[in-house]
C-alpha cells in the first residue's frame, strides 16, 4: 500500500485545526466561550465529562 504525504495545504489546515481545539478548550476550562445556551450545555458537559474520566482513572 503506497502512502502519499499530505499537501503542504491540508498540513496548515491540521495545524489551524489544531490550534483553534486547543484555544477552545482554554476556554470552556476559563469559562470565556459564551452566555448563549449552547456555550453553557457545552462548558457543562466539558466539565462533567473532564470529572468523569479523571474518576475513571
Amino acid at each position: 500500500m503506497k502512502h502519499n504525504p499530505l499537501h503542504q495545504w491540508q498540513q496548515e489546515h491540521n495545524k489551524r485545526i489544531k490550534d483553534f481545539h486547543k484555544k477552545h478548550a482554554l476556554e470552556l476550562e476559563n469559562g470565556v466561550n459564551g452566555d448563549g445556551l449552547l456555550a453553557r450545555w457545552e462548558r457543562f458537559v466539558y466539565s462533567k465529562g473532564k470529572a468523569f474520566l479523571k474518576a475513571v482513572k
